[in-house]
């Protein structure tokens, strides 16, 4: 017997049958089967049933294809535990036929469809087909079995009958016919039937399964709870337009029998009026329980119309309250400021309401997965008392993290050209970096190499030739590791072996790390050899998992994520077995097939005692006292038809077909009938480029159309609408008198924070260091930046930019560092007596200059840029070989000591192929104050060499208490700021008129160059923050003649 339970509540619903469920199954062990459209309704309905009766347990959740197979496999032989007639399972079966140019060739539309088709759009036209014919069986059943009987005119109908003579027969249709003909005969033992079916909450069904529903119904107990919006009969009222078609073609007469009712009703609900017609048809036992919400709230008023039928424009407009909220649409920017409006008016909310908590609250979006990472970003990085708990109730493996997007980046290897980029990004994810024994200072030691070698892209020379690119193959892979095994076995040289100029690594343990990293290379290098070729399916499900296995070694928490997706390799290669799939695949293919498969939705939890984030189809119907609608725009809202092209049933519409645009409309007035206290509602509804409004979704503009008609006020919909501004720190939001507010307090704009003067960063000094070891180095790098050295070395504070993504294409040009890298070499190479070309040659094969004429243009540009200061340096290094010399000193308590070079019988020798730069002078002159230190040098004199001459620094017998002051101030630096700014000191210094104001110029830029002001740098804006255009006060002034004023007297003095 069928039980047909009408409700427009779903807890009405449940508690029906929570009462049916009271009379217990004859065997007390078996489940109560109850079927439902998704995870949504099982376990809002598992937590609401046990909330009422104190249990909940022994129950066998089934979706309706589920249902029926179970049925087939427990009445009748021979049913597979598969279907070979899923979408899935269809797509591999549809391929092979797809490939055939004699089947296609027979069929002029498919074959111009085809036409210079590649295999990967093949492939995606049997996906379309795949899907069709699902629908097909389901909707189309007639259709299904005329193709089986007979001749078909259409392509789809002879591929069908294609598929049905080479296959698999055994469809759905087929051992429903088998199932009636012993219901029929008697031939079934009806105990073999579930006892009690019930079908819950269900919609779109189709007159098929509602034929199966009713035919099994006749010999087994089925209860059909259905959601029913109207309490009144409304499965034949028509929406305005449809009136209006009507009335055009069969006259004014037929205004007679044309029913509207409720607006909303007859324009969004289509599909339910369908299934309510089809039930109703149904011979079964009926009963109604219906509650009218109330008209206090405009939000009630208009669910109130829809239980009872009625036309807003024939009743009285209700009394509202000047403050009701009820229901709010909230227009943005895009979707990252929907998620933030709504996070704080969901904090607004619950301040509001004490009783509101996360767990009353939905929020519904059409496409989730677009919004997920947004979600995340907002809710997920809110702390304190602005932190909602919250959970994305599904989402997709691909959205889970590194494994998915570090799996798919391996099978994109062949199509790109194994750039720098690409093998760095893979060096980034954690379980790649455990499975090749790496850890992040290995990585970024490799990334350093990478950099260092020039490496760009492409594999070897024999990739670059098979290219026809005419590029160094320096700048490949195996060119540049290459380089660096050649450094460790011959150690440092500049003499080119094999073609290969050697490079040293570094330290020598570093080795092993090269070798692992190599060890990585190669294995990429393999697989993307692999992944170039065809093979079959479960060649490539096999290719897949070992993948897996050499690439990714997860830790506990994601070894969830590597569980599922090899899941869904299997239930991919199950597909292609079940279709009997041999056939060859290319990588794009599987690819796209992989993708797919890691694209569905992985289920979450709905009911999580948070805020729960679902798509708007998956629990549309499930109450909630707060809903909110995110995403309601005019282009995406409702969705189109995924293969309307090729879709037979559009041209042929029936009753009870599922077509998109209606299954989001009908979501939709489910959502608006869910919403127990308030309804929110948001879209982007101006551009986030040029302002340029947007228009919601026709189903959000119905809506209010349908308030501003039952208030008979043409202002009410603007009224309930909030337009929020393009940025989250607007003015607005802060301003009382905009109606706007934000909690985030880090969004409120400096000028608009009452402050009378900026924080210093320092408000005291800090401990001064205990006196030590000093490098020379180190203290050179201290008056280079003081700042920094306080910020970064003492308090551990980082304000540099991040580092610069790898370079994936060759130099055209030199950057400044690898020119004046270019520049040294050159310098060495002619005081070496090396010619012009081998130098030239060498540095072509040190793969940092760019290819071809180019490059060698930029080497020759070094040499002559170098030979005048070739040409002044020559005489002073002349019959006599450079030392280095290690010199110690302790100054000030501290150990001052450094490693100078080029040390001669004359003294020191310095050199510059670039003007004297300031910090130049610094490390000169810090150098000469330290070879001063030392009685024994031979020489205490300093000459720099730059293109225009040399500049001599004599014996400085004042060097220790001018070093030790130096000390001083560095120990200063360490305990608080010390404005001493190397660029402004020299130009103060250097000046022979205005001194403060030509500092002032470099510190603070001008009007014309504004961006090379030093005050610019990071580490120095910090540190000065409350005193940037003061900072070159008096201690500034004494500090530049401290550290240059010596230095720049004796330029001076040598260069006029």
């Amino acid at each position: 017997m069928l039980h047909l339970h009408h409700a427009n509540r779903l807890e009405d619903l449940a508690e029906k049958l929570r009462r049916n469920l009271e009379t217990p199954l004859g065997e007390v062990l078996k489940p109560e089967i109850i079927v439902v459209p998704g995870t949504a309704i099982s376990e809002w309905l598992t937590i609401h049933l046990a909330a009422t009766t104190g249990i909940s347990a022994n129950m066998q959740w089934l979706s309706p294809a589920r249902l029926l197979w179970q049925i087939f496999r427990d009445t009748l032989a021979e049913v597979p535990d598969a279907n070979a007639f899923s979408a899935d399972v269809l797509t591999w079966r549809v391929l092979p036929v797809l490939e055939e140019e004699d089947f296609v060739s027979r069929h002029p539309a498919l074959s111009r469809y085809l036409r210079d088709s590649s295999e990967l759009q093949r492939w995606q036209l049997a996906q379309q087909m795949g899907l069709l014919y699902e629908q097909y069986l389901v909707f189309r059943p007639d259709w299904i079995l005329d193709w089986e009987r007979g001749p078909a005119a259409h392509w789809q109908g002879a591929l069908w009958q294609r598929l049905i003579s080479e296959g698999d027969t055994r469809h759905w249709l087929r051992w429903r016919d088998a199932l009636f003909e012993r219901l029929s005969d008697g031939s079934i033992d009806e105990g073999v039937l579930p006892e009690r079916l019930s079908l819950f909450a269900l919609t779109g069904l189709s007159p098929a399964f509602l034929e199966f529903v009713a035919t099994v119904a006749r010999h087994t107990q089925i209860h059909l709870y259905h959601l029913n919006f109207s309490e009144g009969y409304w499965a034949e009222i028509v929406s305005d337009r449809e009136r209006a078609r009507l009335l055009a073609v069969q006259g004014e007469a037929a205004d007679a029998y044309l029913d509207q009712g409720n607006r909303l009703l007859a324009s969004m609900g289509r599909l339910g009026r369908e299934t309510l017609g089809q039930l109703i048809g149904l011979d079964a036992i009926e009963s109604e329980t219906y509650q009218v919400p109330g008209r206090h709230t405009l939000l009630g008023v208009i669910q109130s119309d829809m239980t009872e039928l009625l036309d807003s424009r024939t009743i009285p407009p209700p009394e509202l309250a000047a403050d009701d909220r009820s229901i709010e649409v909230h227009v943005c920017h895009g979707p990252m400021r929907e998620v933030e409006a709504v996070h704080d008016q969901l904090l607004d909310a619950f301040e509001r309401d004490p009783s509101l908590t996360p767990a009353d609250v939905r929020v519904f979006i059409p496409r989730l997965e677009d919004y997920a990472p947004l979600i995340e970003a907002v809710f997920g990085s809110a702390t304190g008392a602005r932190y909602i708990p919250f959970a994305l109730a599904e989402h997709a493996l691909a959205d889970q993290g590194a494994l998915a997007q570090g799996f798919l980046a391996l099978l994109r290897l062949p199509q790109g050209r194994l750039d720098a980029r690409e093998v760095s990004a893979l060096l980034d994810l954690p379980m790649l970096q455990r499975r090749f024994a790496l850890t992040q200072t290995d990585v970024e030691q490799i990334l350093n190499w990478i950099e260092t070698l020039g490496i760009h892209w492409g594999v070897d020379e024999q990739e670059l030739e098979s290219l026809a690119v005419s590029v160094n193959p320096e700048h490949t892979w195996r060119g540049g590791t290459d380089r660096l095994l050649m450094g460790f076995a011959l150690g440092e040289t500049d003499s080119v072996y094999g073609g290969y100029l050697p490079v040293l690594p570094g330290d020598s343990s570093l080795a092993e790390l090269l070798g692992r990293w190599r060890g990585f290379l190669e294995q990429v290098i393999s697989l993307r050899e692999t992944l170039s070729g065809s093979y079959s399916l479960s060649r490539w499900i096999t290719i897949c998992h070992q993948i897996l296995d050499h690439f990714f070694a997860p830790d506990e928490a994601e070894m969830d994520n590597v569980v599922r997706l090899r899941q869904r390799l299997a239930r991919l290669a199950s597909d292609g077995a079940i279709a009997q799939f041999v056939g060859p695949l290319s990588l794009p293919v599987l690819r796209d097939a992989v993708e797919g498969r890691i694209g569905d939705a992985v289920g979450g939890r709905f009911m999580s005692g948070g805020v729960t984030f679902a798509t708007l189809a998956h629990g549309r119907c499930v109450p909630a006292r707060l809903i909110c609608l995110l995403g309601m725009n005019g282009d995406h809202f409702p969705g189109r038809e995924r293969v309307r092209g090729l879709d037979q049933m559009s041209l042929a519409p029936r009753v009870g077909d599922r077509l998109r645009r209606d299954e989001d409309r009908l979501a939709f007035l489910e959502a608006l009938n869910s919403a127990r206290s308030a309804l929110y509602i948001s879209y982007t509804g101006a551009s986030a480029r040029d302002d340029t409004p947007q228009p919601p979704s026709v189903v959000v503009s119905e809506l209010l159309e349908e308030i501003e008609a039952l208030t008979q006020d043409s202002s009410r919909s603007e009224k309930l609408t909030v337009r929020h501004p393009l940025q989250p720190f607007s003015e607005r939001y802060f301003d009382r008198s905009s109606g706007l507010f934000s909690y985030a307090e880090e969004m409120v704009a400096p000028e608009m924070i009452s402050i009378q003067d900026t924080t210093p960063l320092f408000g005291s000094k800090l401990e001064a260091p205990q006196p030590g070891d000093l490098s020379l180095d180190r203290l050179v790098d201290f008056l280079a930046n003081p700042a920094r050295v306080l910020l970064k070395g003492r308090l551990n504070i980082s304000v540099e930019p991040g580092a610069a993504l790898l370079s994936v294409r060759e130099p055209m040009v030199l950057d400044p560092r690898a020119r004046r890298a270019l520049e040294r070499d050159a310098l060495v190479a002619q005081l070496s007596g090396e010619e012009r070309e081998p130098f030239i040659e060498r540095s072509r094969l040190g793969g940092t200059l760019p290819s071809g004429t180019p490059g060698v243009l930029a080497a020759q540009q070094a040499w002559t840029r170098v030979t005048p200061v070739t040409e002044h340096l020559a005489p002073l290094l002349d019959h006599e070989s450079c030392q280095t010399v290690a010199i110690e000193t302790v100054l000030e308590g501290w150990r001052l000591h450094g490693l100078l070079e080029n040390v001669r019988s004359n003294g020191q020798v310095l050199w510059s192929v670039d003007a004297l730069s300031p910090w130049f002078m610094l490390r000169a002159w810090c150098a000469h104050l330290l070879l001063n230190t030392d009685s024994g040098a031979p020489s205490h004199e300093t000459h720099l060499v730059d293109a225009i001459g040399v500049i001599r620094f004599p014996e400085q017998e004042d060097a220790v208490e001018t070093l030790g002051g130096l000390i001083k101030v560095y120990r200063e630096g360490l305990c608080r700021p010390v404005p001493f700014f190397p660029r402004s000191a020299w130009d103060y210094v250097s000046a022979t008129k205005n001194p403060l104001a030509k500092a002032q110029r470099t510190w603070m830029g001008s009007e014309y160059a504004s961006a090379a002001r030093e005050s610019a740098d990071p580490f120095f804006a910090l540190a000065f923050r409350d005193r940037l255009e003061t900072a070159l006060d008096d201690e500034f002034e004494g500090l530049a003649a401290q550290v240059f004023g010596t230095p720049a007297r004796l330029v001076k003095e040598a260069r006029g």
